[in-house]
This record gives C-alpha cells, structure tokens and sequence, in this order.
C-alpha cells in the first residue's frame, strides 16, 4: 500500500488531465461491505457524459469494504482510487480528504457508501451551484424512510448539508486548508458542523448563518437501505445510531463554545476529550443521568472507555488501488 505524502495536500495529480475534471467524488465507508457495489454502480451511472473521479475512503473497516470497493470500481470502469484508513472515524476521513486526497477539481461531491444516488443527482448538483454562483456549496435530499420528506421540508426551509449526499466547490475547501480548519476526531454531528462552515462562510464570529452561501436542490436525491428493526444487524445499527446522536449533542456544546470563542480554526482536536472536560466543568447534577437521557448516559461511558488518541500514522490514508480510464 502507499502511503500519501503531505504533498498531496495541494491537490495530487492523479492522472495528466486531472484539471479538466468536472468533479470529484469522496465516498466515505465504515462496514459497507453490503452496500458499496450498489453505491459505485450508482455513481457510475450519474457520472455518465461527466468527466469525473473517485476516491474511496475506507475508514476503520473490520468487513471486505476495501475488496468491494476495488472490485466494484474495476467492474464500472470508475477512474480514481480506493483508500484504507486504519483509524474508524468520519470526521478524520473528511479531514484526508481535505488535505490530502484532493484532487484538482472545481466540485467535491461527498457520499455515504450506504446511499444509491439517484441517475441525474451529481448533474443537478453541478447545476444548482452553477445557478447560484455565491454559493459554496449544494445540498441533496433523501428520498427514501420515514422521515425523507420532513427532512427535505425542513433542509429547504433552512438551508443545511445531509451527510449521504453534498457538494462544495473547491475553492471553499481550498480556504478550509488555509484557515488549517479540521473535524474534530470522533465528533459526531460532522454534517451540521460542514453546515456551519459554509453558513458562515468560515467566519463564526461576524453573525448569524447566511442562507446565500448554500442551496439546497429538491430534485438531487438519493435512497439508502431500509433498516428492518427484527433484524439483529439493523437493531444493532439502529442502537448505536442512537448513542451516537446523543454522543453528538453533548460533543457540540464544547464545540461550539471554542467555535464562538476562537474561530473555526479553534476546535478541539478530539471530541470526546473536550465533552468530558465539559462535563467536568458543569455541576454534576446537569450531567447524563440513565433516567433522564439513557442513549446520553451510555454515550459518556463509552467515551471514558475510549484509548488515548491513535497515532498519527493510523490517521493517515493509504492508497490500495489505483484506476485509470
């Protein structure tokens, strides 16, 4: 495998005609073995008449996601990469992506590998910040559960970023590097922090969110597997889904007072640490208690139950395989 040096972090070229791209596609998996085929395949036809690559950021995966991947972007004849991250963690793989992974491109589409984008999803998204040239970035829409179309009312009532499926355009990430602005480790709520930093257009201490520096595109959509809560695999996904959500709240109260106090730039570097001195802060009768906020409770004990920080070198991307066209 081959590990990405820092010169990759000012776009690496990955192939002689990578500027001409239109986009670039990062597809972020964690145990998608099931549902990475199904999601290349599905980018395979949305990219068609689209000069387009993709890099696969396999982050933490215990199942054959890498092997999928390789052999799924070989069988739709896709052009990019597929990359292993040792450490399980999605905000870290936005921050490879980020600083290292990038190639040159005018657009960065990032997508779950557990959603099925819909044929002209990556065209429309192209499309909607064409017609809204200040904005950074453009969001898609779920089309798929129970909840789909509360949460396209509400993403269109207030712009914001679901994480299976969004746009930004290259130069905003290109002022992200510059501002040495990153995720923090294990913090949950990533796709309403990206909201944050194209909302105030990086600068969190000028004002309230600005609605021009997103948009929000009704008929890009995507679809993601049902969960069947009789089903093992499902409830248990369903489970952590939940303490993760709670995880989420807590972490964002640190957060978001280092974001208020300092800038985007002065974020904790870990999530969980931060939470726990937080919580530390705070009277102990505020803290999780099980009768109160059971998902918040087991949250925190798993926090506490968390090693120290991984070291750097299972932070860092490696290239398992190469594909061009």
């Amino acid at each position: 495998m081959e590990e990405l040096s820092m010169a990759a972090a000012s776009h690496q070229q990955a192939g002689a005609d990578t500027a001409a791209l239109d986009l670039a596609v990062a597809v972020s998996a964690y145990n998608e073995a099931a549902h990475l085929r199904d999601c290349l395949r599905a980018l395979a036809v949305a990219g068609r008449g689209l000069r387009m690559d993709v890099t696969v950021v396999v982050n933490g995966s215990t199942d054959r996601s890498a092997e999928v991947a390789t052999a799924a972007m070989r069988e739709t004849g896709l052009r990019g990469r597929v990359c292993q991250i040792a450490y399980a963690d999605k905000s870290n793989a936005f921050n490879q992506y980020v600083y290292r992974l990038r190639v040159a491109a005018p657009v960065h589409v990032f997508v779950d590998a557990y959603a099925t984008v819909a044929p002209d999803a990556l065209s429309l998204l192209l499309q909607a910040l064409r017609n809204a040239p200040l904005a950074h970035a453009a969001a898609a829409v779920p089309s798929s559960g129970r909840s789909a179309r509360h949460l396209r009312d509400q993403m269109l009532e207030v712009p914001s970023i679901h994480g299976s499926l969004f746009a930004m355009r290259d130069a905003f990430l290109d002022r992200i590097a510059g501002q040495n602005v990153r995720l923090p480790l294990n913090f949950y709520r990533g796709d309403g922090l990206i909201s944050s930093l194209v909302l105030h257009d990086l600068d969190a201490q000028s004002g309230d969110w600005q609605h021009q520096w997103m948009v929000v595109e009704p008929r890009a959509t995507w679809t993601a597997p049902t969960l069947r809560l009789w089903r093992w695999r499902d409830a248990r996904r369903q489970l952590r889904r939940l303490v993760q959500q709670a995880r989420g709240r807590l972490q964002w109260h640190p957060v978001k007072g280092a974001i208020y106090q300092g800038g985007f730039a002065a974020m904790p570097p870990q999530a969980d640490q931060a939470t726990l001195d937080w919580l530390q802060a705070i009277p102990a009768s505020h803290n999780p208690r099980w009768w109160r906020d059971p998902f918040a409770t087991l949250a925190v004990r798993r926090m506490r139950a968390l090693p120290p920080a991984p070291p750097e070198q299972d932070l860092l991307p490696r290239v398992v395989a190469r594909f061009t066209q």
